[in-house]
């Protein structure tokens, strides 16, 4: 793979929705490679604080916090670790569907091409980019060293009758009481879906001070628009049910 295919996917590895490793941004991994410490993401695992304080600009300080934030970040959610992995059409939402859907990552790699594009929301496209992602010997050996990083993968407990299981989201606007990053993940834990565009299929669009285009499509679709001030209400009141 040439130099900016593989800048590309490692900062997609080490980006806030997939390892989030603070202090690792795309002009540190350039020198990372440049200097023939990395070649791709595995190699941040085998860093020491040795390697770093060899390069331009690094200090003893900045190099132990580096080595500190790659070895916090071992410990990482699975629907994370998915998004990590960069495969064509999965993007946060979807990695995680399958985190949820999964009960691990061995079930996840052995899953048929047709077992795929049947689980909802999937459908043959991303069914068959997971498919191949996972077949590919690149890949495979890609996870087996990931492996030997001794990452510990957190994955989801199995919750059933979750209040907002099956409803889809989308969030416009900006939000007054919290960021949509909190937003989309207190819709999440209650089983909700959240994506980024809106369509046919979206069940809610929360809208939030000077919202954009996504307003109007969904007046147009007719999907019900809720403020900020109903989706804490829905959040509280589905907060408060016994479990």
């Amino acid at each position: 793979k040439c130099f900016a295919v593989r800048l590309r996917a490692i900062n997609h590895f080490v980006s806030k929705k997939g390892f989030n490793i603070e202090g690792l941004g795309p002009k540190i991994v350039i020198q990372l490679m440049n200097s023939g410490l990395i070649k791709d993401a595995t190699d941040l695992f085998t860093l020491k604080i040795g390697d770093l304080k060899s390069l331009e600009r690094f200090a003893e300080k900045s190099a132990n916090n580096l080595i500190k934030a790659i070895e916090q970040s071992k410990k990482i959610s699975f629907s994370n670790f998915i998004y990590a992995l960069g495969i064509r059409h999965i993007g946060e939402q979807t990695s995680v569907d399958l985190a949820n859907h999964f009960v691990n990552l061995r079930k996840l790699k052995k899953a048929s091409r047709d077992f795929l594009i049947n689980i909802p929301d999937i459908g043959p496209k991303m069914g068959e980019s997971i498919f191949n992602w996972f077949k590919s010997a690149d890949n495979v050996d890609f996870l087996k060293r990931l492996e030997k990083a001794g990452l510990k993968i957190i994955y989801p407990k199995k919750k059933s009758n979750q209040p907002l299981q099956g409803k889809k989201f989308v969030l416009t606007g900006s939000l007054s009481s919290m960021t949509r990053e909190t937003a989309t993940q207190k819709i999440r834990n209650l089983g909700g879906q959240v994506s980024g565009n809106v369509s046919a299929k979206t069940d809610f669009l929360i809208c939030g001070a000077s919202p954009g285009t996504k307003h109007k499509k969904a007046k147009n679709l007719g999907i019900k628009i809720l403020s900020e001030e109903q989706l804490l209400q829905i959040l509280e009141q589905e907060k408060a049910k016994p479990n």
